[in-house]
């Protein structure tokens, strides 16, 4: 009996020592994906940025690559995935550079890299070719820590690839190669060594054997998503003993989760690495900014500079932004926002005199807003399973037609939507014969009152193929016809019916006029842009809605050209459609930080009040109580429409690329939208609507 006990024991260690390698092998995994997309920013990035911003590049300017020794193939990443590893590139970059030009002369760097996986950091800043890294020669060393498994197939690539062999001083019969240990490396500026950093005894041992307790050295932990898989308590330990090693930085990179778990990115993005098995741990604990500072502060670390990635984004200067803009076409910036505000950027220090450079100094966190809660309406659920985003909906007469969007690829068909107790049924409308609108999205759909007619205005195919051809959809004939062209191509842009049957054309992205009205009679299109300041810049996916009974329309929110500022402001107009030289008067501008928002839509729920939903903005992730939002027009108060809890965290929800429309007994839908999380996987709304209590 006892034998059998004593075998049934071992079984059970058997299977948990399975089940850690397993883990373990996982976590790994995650480093296959992270390399192979720095690895596309390397070809696609890298070679059209100047010499400030190449990282990369040696006296004749050409550039040098050091990703292709691990990622062999040609990689292309989406832009959101290529802008979001340039941007961690640069992170650790940048601090990098202000820890150098910070530090005396006369006092060496260690640069240890926790959980490093294949990344070619040491050859990069240490190849003596490469220009761009001279601060970093003769004054620097590395120590590349990570699982026994991966260091030994670096350790062999590193061998047998000369051009890093000669970067770190390698050769065959050196007496740097520890033949008995094929996961240790040792050169006079480069150290290899295993270690598996959920035993934090063996990483301080390790520290101690490294001889890492010299005041006179300045060590550097970079620690890029690695310490995230960890529970927070052996991460912790990790950070704790680097706190004991006097003159010691920490850069940590990880991810955020700053409105919960429940928040429709982190969500998708939480399941993502659970699915790989490769969960994150820390995130859940220290989920938030001030959350990570107590955590640095109680471990040690009283100096510290930490943001999110889009703070690092405004960081960077604008010469190397517009350079980021003119490498690929991209318009996917709500995506950008989201990645953005789920990742953090930390640079914590004991040594309390080093001046953190101004250049890159974050801003404390935007302080949260409370708002009352506007009781005359409630969110609710219903099915409408689109599965579309960035098309364009209107209501006409008793139905609501959806046309075009991408779901993913871009299309052009039209769809008739019946309204049926908690579900839209769904057709897609056989059309008669004739020419019909290519495929687009980011176009705008209008109904002609009267006419059963809706018109199609511009969109966009690829990001810089934006389209200028005008379109009217005849819904009784199943028929669309071409009309007049604008000057200009126009996508992003919106539409509204004024009340004299004539429809509002507001901003996009276009070299045309910011405003134009397109007369439903004669079928042209006029520029009816303000004399105002308001309307020197053309805005990009801002919120526009008109109510004919005051006569009175609102613009809120909508980006700059720059792709980094948004609008704070909600702009009240007039329309006069007497006024024949100037129809479109500003009445008034209100502003507050929850009008910054990218991508939103709007409508008015009464003649004085306004309906704000959704769209993302670069200075916060909005959340289950901001996400939607009523506005009083006259009292210029803010309240909140809340998400109910049921909704938030079991619904599929996500506000971008969507069309609010209302139907005549009054109530809002929330109709398509949807959003890519970064690589990990896609959102997209399920159906939601908003309706007015009883009394």
């Amino acid at each position: 009996m006892k034998d059998l006990v004593t075998e049934k024991q071992q079984n059970v260690y058997a299977k948990q020592e399975r089940r850690k390698k397993y883990a373990d092998l996982a976590i790994q995994g995650t480093n296959n994906s992270s390399i192979a997309s720095k690895r596309s920013v390397e070809l696609l990035y890298l070679p059209k940025l100047s010499s400030a911003n190449n990282f990369q590049m040696n006296k004749n300017k050409e550039l040098l690559e050091y990703f292709k020794f691990f990622v062999p193939k040609r990689i292309k990443r989406s832009p959101c995935i290529n802008r979001g590893y340039w941007l961690r590139l640069f992170a650790i970059r940048s601090r990098l550079n202000s820890i150098i030009e910070q530090t005396p002369q006369d006092k060496k760097i260690i640069v240890v890299n926790l959980g490093c996986g294949y990344d070619p950091l040491p050859f990069q800043l240490l190849d003596t070719n490469n220009i761009q890294s001279q601060q970093y020669h003769d004054r620097v060393s590395f120590i590349d820590i990570d699982y026994s498994d991966l260091l030994k197939i670096k350790i062999e690539l590193i061998k047998m690839i000369p051009e890093l062999s000669k970067i770190i001083g390698l050769v065959e019969d050196d007496d740097y190669v520890d033949t008995s240990n094929s996961d240790v490396l040792t050169t006079p500026n480069y150290r290899v060594r295993p270690c598996n950093l959920n035993d934090s005894i063996m990483f301080r041992e390790l520290l101690s054997e490294c001889q890492l307790n010299d005041p006179n050295v300045v060590k550097v932990f970079i620690a890029e998503v690695s310490l995230a898989y960890m529970k927070p308590e052996r991460s912790d330990s990790i950070i704790e003993a680097c706190s004991q090693m006097e003159n010691s930085h920490v850069i940590i990179l990880e991810q955020l989760i700053p409105k919960g778990p429940f928040e429709p990115f982190s969500k998708r993005m939480l399941a993502h690495f659970k699915r790989n098995d490769s969960p994150l741990q820390s995130v859940m604990r220290y989920n938030t900014i001030d959350s990570q500072i107590k955590r640095f502060n109680e471990l040690r670390f009283p100096h510290i500079n930490v943001g999110d990635m889009f703070q690092l984004w405004e960081s960077a200067d604008e010469i190397t932004k517009e350079e980021l803009l003119n490498v690929e076409p991209f318009d996917e910036l709500e995506e950008f926002h989201l990645f953005c505000h789920h990742y953090l950027l930390c640079h914590a220090t004991n040594n309390t005199e080093f001046p953190f450079t101004k250049q890159f100094i974050f801003d404390r966190p935007t302080p949260e807003i409370e708002l009352a809660v506007d009781g005359n309406y409630q969110l609710q659920e219903y099915e409408c399973a689109i599965n579309r985003k960035f098309g364009d909906a209107v209501v006409c007469g008793n139905n609501v037609f959806y046309m075009g969007g991408s779901n993913p690829c871009r299309v052009n068909e039209i769809l008739e939507l019946s309204i049926s107790h908690d579900k839209m049924d769904i057709q897609s409308i056989e059309l008669g014969n004739g020419e019909l609108p290519i495929a687009r999205m980011c176009h705008t759909l209008t109904s002609l009152h009267e006419k059963d007619q809706l018109l199609l205005i511009g969109g966009r195919k690829a990001p810089h193929q934006g389209l200028s051809d005008n379109w009217i959809f005849d819904i009784k004939e199943k028929k669309w016809t071409m009309i007049q062209d604008l000057s200009h191509t126009r996508f992003r842009h919106a539409t509204c019916n004024l009340s004299d049957g004539n429809v509002l054309i507001f901003g996009g992205v276009t070299e045309g006029p910011v405003m134009l009205l397109y007369n439903t009679t004669k079928k042209t299109f006029q520029d009816i842009t303000p004399n105002n300041e308001s309307f020197r810049k053309t805005l990009v996916s801002a919120g526009l809605a008109f109510d004919s009974i005051s006569n009175q329309g609102v613009i809120l929110g909508g980006g700059f050209k720059d792709q980094t500022s948004v609008s704070d402001k909600a702009i009240v107009f007039k329309y006069n459609p007497e006024n024949v030289i100037e129809p479109i008067t500003v009445v008034k501008e209100i502003r507050h930080p929850l009008f910054e928002r990218y991508g939103s839509q709007i409508e008015y729920l009464s003649p004085g009040k306004l309906l704000i939903v959704g769209g993302t903005s670069p200075s916060r992730l909005f959340d289950q109580t901001n996400s939607t939002i009523s506005l009083d027009l006259q009292k210029e108060t803010l309240a909140s429409i809340p998400i109910p809890k049921h909704i938030w965290e079991n619904h599929s929800l996500m506000l971008a690329g969507f069309k609010l429309i209302s139907t005549a007994d009054g109530t809002v839908y929330i109709i398509g939208g949807g959003a890519t999380c970064y690589g990990f996987g896609s959102v997209t709304n399920v159906g939601l609507k908003l309706i007015a209590n009883a009394e």
